[in-house]
């Protein structure tokens, strides 16, 4: 598969991704992708484009929601980390980590709305990438914005 074509849909995106992880995961590790907590929300990749972006949808179960009844900011946090991680991954093709997400919240959304996220790589260099993300309703409402920077780790040898 050509790195400058999209890749579009749940399964080729997963795909592509596990082809990759692959690549650099140490023997007698197993790869758990998506991760459980992408599972819980229910996130499905809808569109790869190779080092530039990664979308996808997910939604709030309703023990996402919290004492008002609307979904606790944490979770929208962690759906942007479920696709700010691959993004990152996929963009330095080889494993990467979190150094600080940062999330701002636009308007309130309740849990089973179904979200549009979108990461966007902003820079990508040899120790750090730099990425921002939005989450949409589905009519198209901002609901939260995210900026993270991540680290480029070594690919570990076997």
């Amino acid at each position: 598969m050509s790195d400058e074509a999209t890749i579009h849909g749940h399964d080729k995106v997963l795909e592509y991704t596990i082809e990759l992880f692959r690549s650099f995961t140490p023997p007698g590790v197993t790869l758990q992708l998506p991760p459980p907590s992408a599972k819980d929300m229910d996130m499905q990749f809808e569109e790869y484009v190779p080092g530039k972006s990664l979308t996808a949808t997910a939604a709030a179960p309703p023990q996402y929601a919290n004492a008002v009844g609307l979904v606790q900011g944490g979770f929208i946090s962690a759906m942007f980390d479920n696709l700010i991680g691959p993004l990152s991954y996929l963009t330095a093709r080889g494993p990467a980590t979190t150094l600080e997400l940062t999330t701002h919240f636009m308007r309130q959304t309740f849990p089973g709305q179904r979200l549009r996220l979108t990461a966007t790589v902003r820079k990508a260099g040899r120790t750090a990438i730099y990425i921002d993300a939005d989450a949409y309703t589905e009519d198209n409402k901002l609901v939260a914005t995210a900026r993270s920077t991540v680290q480029v780790l070594p690919v570990p040898t076997q």
